[in-house]
Protein backbone atom coordinates (compact mmCIF):
# COMPACT_ATOMS: atom_id res chain seq x y z
CA UNK A 1 0.00 0.00 0.00
CA UNK A 2 1.34 3.50 -1.24
CA UNK A 3 2.10 6.19 1.49
CA UNK A 4 0.49 9.02 1.18
CA UNK A 5 2.07 12.39 1.82
CA UNK A 6 0.01 16.37 2.31
CA UNK A 7 2.37 18.69 0.89
CA UNK A 8 1.07 22.32 1.85
CA UNK A 9 2.93 24.61 -0.56
CA UNK A 10 1.33 27.72 -2.12
CA UNK A 11 4.09 28.29 -4.49
CA UNK A 12 3.05 26.20 -7.93
CA UNK A 13 6.48 26.55 -9.52
CA UNK A 14 8.29 24.66 -6.00
CA UNK A 15 5.38 22.67 -5.69
CA UNK A 16 5.30 20.40 -9.07
CA UNK A 17 8.74 19.08 -8.97
CA UNK A 18 8.29 17.93 -5.10
CA UNK A 19 5.23 16.22 -6.06
CA UNK A 20 6.68 14.54 -8.91
CA UNK A 21 9.39 13.22 -6.83
CA UNK A 22 7.40 12.00 -4.17
CA UNK A 23 4.86 10.28 -6.92
CA UNK A 24 8.03 8.57 -8.54
CA UNK A 25 8.94 6.93 -5.54
CA UNK A 26 5.58 5.46 -4.70
CA UNK A 27 4.26 8.12 -2.58
CA UNK A 28 0.74 8.92 -3.06
CA UNK A 29 0.53 12.74 -3.03
CA UNK A 30 -2.22 14.99 -1.97
CA UNK A 31 -1.07 18.77 -2.02
CA UNK A 32 -3.02 22.05 -0.84
CA UNK A 33 -2.17 25.64 -0.61
CA UNK A 34 -2.77 26.54 2.91
CA UNK A 35 -2.76 25.66 6.61
CA UNK A 36 -6.48 26.37 6.86
CA UNK A 37 -6.79 23.53 3.85
CA UNK A 38 -4.70 21.22 5.22
CA UNK A 39 -6.59 21.28 8.71
CA UNK A 40 -10.07 21.01 6.33
CA UNK A 41 -8.62 17.86 4.36
CA UNK A 42 -7.41 16.52 7.50
CA UNK A 43 -11.01 15.97 8.91
CA UNK A 44 -12.31 13.08 6.73
CA UNK A 45 -8.72 11.96 4.85
CA UNK A 46 -5.84 10.17 6.79
CA UNK A 47 -2.25 10.57 5.28
CA UNK A 48 1.17 9.55 6.64
CA UNK A 49 2.94 12.66 6.24
CA UNK A 50 2.31 16.61 6.27
CA UNK A 51 5.53 18.72 4.26
CA UNK A 52 4.81 21.87 4.76
CA UNK A 53 6.22 25.11 3.83
CA UNK A 54 7.04 27.35 7.15
CA UNK A 55 5.65 30.50 5.09
CA UNK A 56 2.46 30.24 4.14
CA UNK A 57 -0.85 32.79 3.57
CA UNK A 58 -2.37 32.65 6.55
CA UNK A 59 -1.68 30.27 9.08
CA UNK A 60 2.12 29.63 8.75
CA UNK A 61 4.02 26.49 8.98
CA UNK A 62 4.58 27.15 12.67
CA UNK A 63 1.08 27.23 13.55
CA UNK A 64 0.02 24.25 11.69
CA UNK A 65 2.44 22.03 13.52
CA UNK A 66 0.84 22.99 16.62
CA UNK A 67 -2.86 22.75 15.68
CA UNK A 68 -1.85 19.05 14.13
CA UNK A 69 -0.13 18.01 17.19
CA UNK A 70 -2.75 18.85 18.97
CA UNK A 71 -5.43 17.00 16.97
CA UNK A 72 -3.53 14.62 15.02
CA UNK A 73 -0.54 13.20 17.49
CA UNK A 74 0.13 10.43 15.83
CA UNK A 75 0.91 12.28 12.41
CA UNK A 76 4.50 12.95 11.29
CA UNK A 77 4.79 16.98 10.21
CA UNK A 78 8.17 18.29 8.50
CA UNK A 79 8.74 21.55 7.84
CA UNK A 80 10.24 23.02 4.81
CA UNK A 81 12.04 26.63 5.43
CA UNK A 82 14.65 29.25 3.66
CA UNK A 83 18.13 29.33 5.01
CA UNK A 84 17.21 32.40 6.99
CA UNK A 85 14.48 30.98 8.90
CA UNK A 86 16.18 28.23 10.60
CA UNK A 87 14.84 29.13 14.23
CA UNK A 88 11.34 28.63 13.43
CA UNK A 89 11.86 25.24 12.03
CA UNK A 90 13.60 24.25 15.05
CA UNK A 91 10.41 25.94 17.28
CA UNK A 92 8.59 23.71 14.95
CA UNK A 93 10.27 20.56 16.27
CA UNK A 94 9.77 21.30 19.87
CA UNK A 95 6.05 21.27 18.82
CA UNK A 96 6.14 17.73 17.43
CA UNK A 97 7.85 18.26 14.19
CA UNK A 98 9.42 15.31 13.37
CA UNK A 99 12.46 16.89 10.93
CA UNK A 100 13.13 20.25 9.14
CA UNK A 101 14.47 21.01 5.41
CA UNK A 102 16.04 23.92 4.17
CA UNK A 103 15.49 24.77 0.64
CA UNK A 104 16.73 24.29 -1.93
CA UNK A 105 17.39 21.08 -1.28
CA UNK A 106 17.82 17.65 -3.27
CA UNK A 107 15.40 14.84 -4.26
CA UNK A 108 17.55 12.05 -2.27
CA UNK A 109 17.67 14.68 0.67
CA UNK A 110 13.55 14.68 0.74
CA UNK A 111 13.21 11.27 -0.26
CA UNK A 112 15.43 10.26 2.37
CA UNK A 113 13.52 12.63 5.27
CA UNK A 114 10.66 11.64 4.58
CA UNK A 115 10.86 8.03 4.46
CA UNK A 116 12.98 8.47 8.14
CA UNK A 117 10.00 10.73 9.52
CA UNK A 118 6.84 8.11 8.32
CA UNK A 119 9.00 5.64 10.01
CA UNK A 120 9.55 7.35 13.17
CA UNK A 121 6.42 8.14 13.42
CA UNK A 122 5.07 4.70 12.89
CA UNK A 123 7.34 3.52 15.63
CA UNK A 124 5.98 6.14 18.09
CA UNK A 125 2.38 4.90 17.27
CA UNK A 126 3.21 1.32 17.78
CA UNK A 127 4.94 2.19 21.38
CA UNK A 128 2.03 4.47 22.15
CA UNK A 129 -0.24 1.46 21.43
CA UNK A 130 2.27 -1.00 23.47
CA UNK A 131 2.46 1.77 26.02
CA UNK A 132 -1.99 1.45 26.27
CA UNK A 133 -2.09 -2.53 25.78
CA UNK A 134 0.84 -2.99 28.81
CA UNK A 135 -1.45 -0.25 30.75
CA UNK A 136 -4.66 -2.42 30.28
CA UNK A 137 -3.21 -5.61 30.66
CA UNK A 138 -1.37 -4.60 34.28
CA UNK A 139 -3.34 -3.35 36.72
CA UNK A 140 -4.55 -5.11 39.84
CA UNK A 141 -8.14 -5.53 39.01
CA UNK A 142 -6.54 -7.89 36.00
CA UNK A 143 -4.57 -10.10 38.58
CA UNK A 144 -6.88 -13.41 39.22
CA UNK A 145 -7.38 -13.83 43.13
CA UNK A 146 -10.01 -13.54 45.36
CA UNK A 147 -8.46 -15.10 49.19
CA UNK A 148 -7.95 -12.80 51.93
CA UNK A 149 -4.03 -13.63 51.62
CA UNK A 150 -4.23 -11.83 48.14
CA UNK A 151 -6.42 -8.55 48.81
CA UNK A 152 -4.04 -7.87 51.72
CA UNK A 153 -1.26 -7.78 49.13
CA UNK A 154 -3.68 -5.41 46.84
CA UNK A 155 -4.42 -3.12 49.37
CA UNK A 156 -0.41 -2.57 50.75
CA UNK A 157 0.47 -2.52 46.43
CA UNK A 158 -2.42 -0.39 46.05
CA UNK A 159 -0.88 2.24 49.26
CA UNK A 160 2.84 2.70 47.39
CA UNK A 161 1.67 2.74 43.97
CA UNK A 162 1.38 6.47 43.99
CA UNK A 163 4.21 7.06 45.28
CA UNK A 164 8.23 6.31 44.43
CA UNK A 165 9.04 4.49 47.91
CA UNK A 166 11.37 1.46 47.04
CA UNK A 167 9.67 -1.63 47.38
CA UNK A 168 10.89 -5.30 47.96
CA UNK A 169 8.21 -8.10 46.46
CA UNK A 170 9.32 -11.40 48.13
CA UNK A 171 7.86 -15.13 47.70
CA UNK A 172 8.55 -18.59 46.05
CA UNK A 173 9.17 -19.21 42.63
CA UNK A 174 6.39 -18.70 40.48
CA UNK A 175 3.80 -16.79 42.83
CA UNK A 176 3.92 -13.85 40.29
CA UNK A 177 6.02 -11.14 41.50
CA UNK A 178 7.05 -9.67 38.41
CA UNK A 179 3.49 -9.32 37.61
CA UNK A 180 2.90 -7.55 40.70
CA UNK A 181 6.07 -5.30 39.95
CA UNK A 182 4.57 -4.61 36.58
CA UNK A 183 1.01 -3.68 38.14
CA UNK A 184 2.81 -1.39 40.71
CA UNK A 185 4.64 0.44 37.83
CA UNK A 186 1.43 0.50 35.82
CA UNK A 187 -0.63 1.21 38.33
CA UNK A 188 1.28 4.57 39.19
CA UNK A 189 2.36 8.37 38.02
CA UNK A 190 5.19 6.73 36.26
CA UNK A 191 2.78 4.63 33.94
CA UNK A 192 3.97 6.73 30.41
CA UNK A 193 7.74 5.92 31.38
CA UNK A 194 9.69 3.24 30.79
CA UNK A 195 9.43 -0.09 32.78
CA UNK A 196 13.08 -1.86 32.62
CA UNK A 197 13.08 -5.52 34.08
CA UNK A 198 16.66 -6.55 35.32
CA UNK A 199 17.17 -10.42 36.11
CA UNK A 200 19.65 -10.46 38.67
CA UNK A 201 20.30 -14.65 38.31
CA UNK A 202 21.13 -14.12 34.53
CA UNK A 203 23.51 -11.54 34.58
CA UNK A 204 27.38 -12.98 34.57
CA UNK A 205 28.98 -11.17 37.61
CA UNK A 206 31.79 -9.82 35.48
CA UNK A 207 29.63 -8.11 33.35
CA UNK A 208 27.16 -6.53 36.06
CA UNK A 209 28.69 -3.29 36.14
CA UNK A 210 28.55 -2.78 32.78
CA UNK A 211 25.11 -3.98 32.12
CA UNK A 212 23.81 -1.35 35.14
CA UNK A 213 25.41 1.55 35.04
CA UNK A 214 26.69 1.39 31.54
CA UNK A 215 30.09 2.09 29.61
CA UNK A 216 32.15 5.00 27.42
CA UNK A 217 33.57 4.18 24.18
CA UNK A 218 36.91 2.20 24.91
CA UNK A 219 36.77 1.60 28.74
CA UNK A 220 37.88 -2.08 27.33
CA UNK A 221 38.60 -3.99 24.77
CA UNK A 222 35.69 -5.25 23.18
CA UNK A 223 34.01 -1.47 23.84
CA UNK A 224 33.98 0.13 20.21
CA UNK A 225 31.34 2.26 20.88
CA UNK A 226 29.34 3.75 24.30
CA UNK A 227 26.44 1.93 25.90
CA UNK A 228 23.64 3.14 28.17
CA UNK A 229 23.34 0.41 31.29
CA UNK A 230 19.71 -0.13 32.99
CA UNK A 231 20.08 2.40 35.03
CA UNK A 232 19.91 5.19 32.46
CA UNK A 233 17.42 3.35 30.08
CA UNK A 234 14.71 3.24 33.23
CA UNK A 235 15.50 6.94 33.63
CA UNK A 236 11.88 8.62 34.34
CA UNK A 237 10.61 4.90 35.11
CA UNK A 238 11.16 2.19 37.06
CA UNK A 239 14.00 -0.54 37.70
CA UNK A 240 12.76 -4.03 38.50
CA UNK A 241 15.71 -5.48 40.02
CA UNK A 242 14.52 -9.55 39.82
CA UNK A 243 16.04 -11.92 41.77
CA UNK A 244 18.27 -9.34 43.83
CA UNK A 245 19.49 -11.99 45.93
CA UNK A 246 21.65 -13.51 43.36
CA UNK A 247 23.55 -10.31 43.39
CA UNK A 248 27.62 -10.56 43.68
CA UNK A 249 28.09 -9.14 47.24
CA UNK A 250 31.37 -6.71 45.80
CA UNK A 251 28.15 -5.29 43.32
CA UNK A 252 26.22 -5.09 46.66
CA UNK A 253 27.73 -1.35 47.57
CA UNK A 254 27.44 -0.30 43.96
CA UNK A 255 23.74 -0.82 43.77
CA UNK A 256 23.74 0.92 47.47
CA UNK A 257 25.40 3.80 46.43
CA UNK A 258 23.70 4.68 43.32
CA UNK A 259 20.28 4.64 44.86
CA UNK A 260 21.18 6.48 47.79
CA UNK A 261 22.67 9.17 45.26
CA UNK A 262 20.62 9.03 42.10
CA UNK A 263 23.16 8.84 40.00
CA UNK A 264 25.76 6.27 38.41
CA UNK A 265 28.96 6.39 36.73
CA UNK A 266 29.39 4.49 33.28
CA UNK A 267 32.85 2.82 32.93
CA UNK A 268 35.16 4.36 31.38
CA UNK A 269 33.81 8.01 32.79
CA UNK A 270 35.14 10.49 35.45
CA UNK A 271 31.36 12.02 35.48
CA UNK A 272 28.46 10.94 37.00
CA UNK A 273 24.81 10.68 35.67
CA UNK A 274 21.63 11.70 37.58
CA UNK A 275 19.04 9.26 37.60
CA UNK A 276 15.48 9.70 38.10
CA UNK A 277 14.04 6.26 38.94
CA UNK A 278 11.82 4.14 41.06
CA UNK A 279 13.30 0.57 42.41
CA UNK A 280 10.87 -2.16 42.91
CA UNK A 281 13.43 -5.38 43.62
CA UNK A 282 12.07 -9.27 43.91
CA UNK A 283 13.63 -12.23 45.29
CA UNK A 284 12.32 -15.54 45.81
CA UNK A 285 15.02 -15.58 49.09
CA UNK A 286 14.76 -15.06 52.32
CA UNK A 287 17.06 -12.47 52.34
CA UNK A 288 17.10 -12.24 55.97
CA UNK A 289 18.75 -15.17 56.55
CA UNK A 290 20.78 -14.46 53.99
CA UNK A 291 21.86 -11.04 56.07
CA UNK A 292 22.98 -13.24 58.98
CA UNK A 293 25.37 -15.24 57.09
CA UNK A 294 27.24 -12.24 55.32
CA UNK A 295 25.70 -13.21 51.72
CA UNK A 296 23.43 -10.22 51.64
CA UNK A 297 24.39 -6.40 53.06
CA UNK A 298 22.39 -5.43 55.45
CA UNK A 299 22.34 -1.85 54.59
CA UNK A 300 21.09 -2.86 51.45
CA UNK A 301 18.36 -5.21 52.59
CA UNK A 302 16.98 -2.00 54.86
CA UNK A 303 17.40 0.07 51.63
CA UNK A 304 15.45 -2.54 49.18
CA UNK A 305 12.51 -3.31 51.77
CA UNK A 306 10.95 0.11 53.09
CA UNK A 307 7.99 -1.63 51.66
CA UNK A 308 8.40 -5.52 51.90
CA UNK A 309 4.94 -7.53 50.47
CA UNK A 310 5.18 -11.15 50.80
CA UNK A 311 3.56 -13.32 48.13
CA UNK A 312 1.86 -15.97 49.72
CA UNK A 313 2.30 -19.10 47.87
CA UNK A 314 -0.70 -21.27 46.19
CA UNK A 315 -1.14 -23.50 49.31
CA UNK A 316 -1.51 -20.98 51.26
CA UNK A 317 -4.41 -19.85 48.78
CA UNK A 318 -6.38 -22.84 47.81
CA UNK A 319 -9.45 -20.46 47.75
CA UNK A 320 -7.61 -19.14 44.73
CA UNK A 321 -7.06 -22.16 42.99
CA UNK A 322 -10.73 -22.57 41.66
CA UNK A 323 -10.41 -19.27 39.93
CA UNK A 324 -7.00 -19.34 38.57
CA UNK A 325 -7.61 -23.03 37.59
CA UNK A 326 -10.51 -21.72 34.96
CA UNK A 327 -9.08 -18.83 33.95
CA UNK A 328 -6.25 -20.81 32.75
CA UNK A 329 -8.21 -23.08 31.55
CA UNK A 330 -10.15 -20.62 28.96
CA UNK A 331 -6.84 -19.06 28.01
CA UNK A 332 -5.57 -23.10 26.71
CA UNK A 333 -8.40 -23.74 25.32
CA UNK A 334 -8.03 -21.02 22.66
CA UNK A 335 -4.85 -21.38 22.02
CA UNK A 336 -5.58 -25.17 21.70
CA UNK A 337 -8.50 -24.24 19.53
CA UNK A 338 -10.25 -27.03 21.63
CA UNK A 339 -13.68 -26.41 23.36
CA UNK A 340 -12.51 -27.54 26.56
CA UNK A 341 -14.60 -25.16 28.88
CA UNK A 342 -15.45 -27.32 32.34
CA UNK A 343 -13.12 -29.17 34.70
CA UNK A 344 -14.76 -32.07 36.67
CA UNK A 345 -15.33 -31.63 40.65
CA UNK A 346 -12.85 -34.59 41.27
CA UNK A 347 -10.24 -33.20 39.30
CA UNK A 348 -10.78 -29.69 41.05
CA UNK A 349 -10.24 -31.71 44.39
CA UNK A 350 -7.11 -33.19 43.23
CA UNK A 351 -5.89 -29.59 42.22
CA UNK A 352 -6.97 -28.22 45.52
CA UNK A 353 -5.19 -30.81 47.54
CA UNK A 354 -1.96 -30.38 45.54
CA UNK A 355 1.29 -28.63 47.35
CA UNK A 356 1.92 -26.59 44.26
CA UNK A 357 5.71 -26.26 45.02
CA UNK A 358 5.98 -24.41 41.26
CA UNK A 359 2.65 -22.00 42.29
CA UNK A 360 0.62 -20.34 39.93
CA UNK A 361 2.91 -21.13 36.85
CA UNK A 362 3.01 -24.50 37.74
CA UNK A 363 -0.90 -24.35 37.64
CA UNK A 364 -0.55 -22.73 34.67
CA UNK A 365 1.33 -25.60 33.15
CA UNK A 366 -0.85 -28.47 34.61
CA UNK A 367 -3.99 -26.99 32.90
CA UNK A 368 -2.06 -26.23 29.52
CA UNK A 369 -1.02 -29.90 29.40
CA UNK A 370 -4.68 -31.54 30.45
CA UNK A 371 -6.50 -29.16 28.00
CA UNK A 372 -4.19 -30.34 25.09
CA UNK A 373 -4.97 -34.52 25.86
CA UNK A 374 -8.71 -33.80 26.46
CA UNK A 375 -10.82 -35.80 24.50
CA UNK A 376 -13.88 -33.83 25.65
CA UNK A 377 -15.75 -30.40 27.05
CA UNK A 378 -14.57 -31.39 30.56
CA UNK A 379 -10.74 -32.03 32.00
CA UNK A 380 -11.47 -35.06 34.18
CA UNK A 381 -7.84 -36.55 34.76
CA UNK A 382 -5.10 -34.13 36.28
CA UNK A 383 -3.51 -36.16 39.05
CA UNK A 384 -0.90 -37.60 35.92
CA UNK A 385 0.68 -34.04 35.49
CA UNK A 386 1.22 -33.43 39.35
CA UNK A 387 4.62 -34.47 40.81
CA UNK A 388 4.01 -37.00 43.42
CA UNK A 389 7.58 -35.76 45.29
CA UNK A 390 5.64 -32.04 45.68
CA UNK A 391 3.64 -34.11 48.69
CA UNK A 392 6.56 -34.30 50.35
CA UNK A 393 7.90 -31.64 52.74
CA UNK A 394 10.92 -29.68 50.92
CA UNK A 395 13.46 -30.03 53.26
CA UNK A 396 16.75 -27.46 52.57
CA UNK A 397 19.67 -29.94 52.97
CA UNK A 398 21.76 -27.06 53.08
CA UNK A 399 20.71 -26.32 56.97
CA UNK A 400 21.73 -28.23 60.29
CA UNK A 401 19.10 -30.47 61.15
CA UNK A 402 16.95 -28.88 64.18
CA UNK A 403 17.02 -26.09 61.54
CA UNK A 404 15.77 -27.66 58.51
CA UNK A 405 13.13 -29.38 60.88
CA UNK A 406 12.56 -26.34 62.35
CA UNK A 407 11.48 -24.51 58.79
CA UNK A 408 9.79 -27.83 57.80
CA UNK A 409 7.35 -27.13 60.96
CA UNK A 410 7.19 -23.43 60.33
CA UNK A 411 5.96 -23.83 56.47
CA UNK A 412 3.49 -26.57 57.76
CA UNK A 413 1.81 -24.24 60.31
CA UNK A 414 1.65 -21.20 58.11
CA UNK A 415 -0.25 -23.08 55.14
CA UNK A 416 -2.19 -24.74 57.66
CA UNK A 417 -3.40 -21.64 59.98
CA UNK A 418 -3.68 -19.84 56.46
CA UNK A 419 -6.09 -22.33 54.62
CA UNK A 420 -8.23 -22.74 57.61
CA UNK A 421 -8.81 -19.34 57.68
CA UNK A 422 -9.58 -18.89 54.31
CA UNK A 423 -11.54 -22.32 54.46
CA UNK A 424 -13.73 -20.41 57.64
CA UNK A 425 -14.17 -16.79 56.39
CA UNK A 426 -10.95 -15.50 58.51
CA UNK A 427 -12.92 -16.17 62.27
CA UNK A 428 -10.23 -17.19 64.37
CA UNK A 429 -12.58 -18.51 66.40
CA UNK A 430 -13.95 -21.28 64.30
CA UNK A 431 -10.86 -22.18 62.76
CA UNK A 432 -9.25 -22.86 66.00
CA UNK A 433 -12.42 -25.09 66.97
CA UNK A 434 -11.37 -26.72 63.30
CA UNK A 435 -8.14 -27.42 64.51
CA UNK A 436 -9.04 -28.69 67.89
CA UNK A 437 -6.46 -25.88 69.58
CA UNK A 438 -7.24 -23.16 71.98
CA UNK A 439 -8.17 -20.05 70.58
CA UNK A 440 -5.39 -18.21 72.09
CA UNK A 441 -2.58 -20.63 70.84
CA UNK A 442 -4.36 -20.61 67.32
CA UNK A 443 -4.34 -16.56 67.33
CA UNK A 444 -0.96 -16.56 68.60
CA UNK A 445 0.31 -18.25 65.70
CA UNK A 446 -1.91 -16.08 63.36
CA UNK A 447 -0.03 -13.19 64.39
CA UNK A 448 3.72 -14.80 63.87
CA UNK A 449 2.92 -15.98 60.58
CA UNK A 450 1.42 -12.75 59.79
CA UNK A 451 -1.85 -13.64 59.13
CA UNK A 452 -3.45 -11.07 61.14
CA UNK A 453 -5.07 -8.85 58.23
CA UNK A 454 -8.31 -10.28 57.45
CA UNK A 455 -9.12 -12.24 60.24
CA UNK A 456 -12.01 -11.51 63.04
CA UNK A 457 -12.59 -13.09 66.71
CA UNK A 458 -16.14 -13.66 65.27
CA UNK A 459 -17.35 -16.91 65.50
Amino acid sequence: MKRRVLIVEDDEIFLRPLQRTLELAEYEVLAVPSGEDAIDLLKGDDVDLVLTDKRLPGMDGVELVRRLKAEHPDLGVVVMTAYGTIESAVEAMKLGAADYLVKPFEAAEVLMVVRHAIEFQELRAASRASLRRNQERFTLRNIVAQSAAMREVFELVSSVAELDTTVLIHGETGVGKELLARSLHFSGPRRDRPFVAVNCAAIPAELFESELFGFRKGAFTSATEGRRGFFQAADGGTLLLDEVGEMPLPLQSKLLRAIEEKRVTPIGSDRSVDIDVRFIATTNKDLLPEVERAAFRRDLYYRLSVMPIRVPPLRERTGDIPLLAQHFLEASARRAKKSVRDIAPAAMEALCRYGWPGNVRELANVIERAVIVARGETICDVERFLDAEAERPRVDITLPFREAKARVVEDFERAYIAALLESHGGKVTAAAKHADMDPKNFSEKVARYGLRRGASEEV
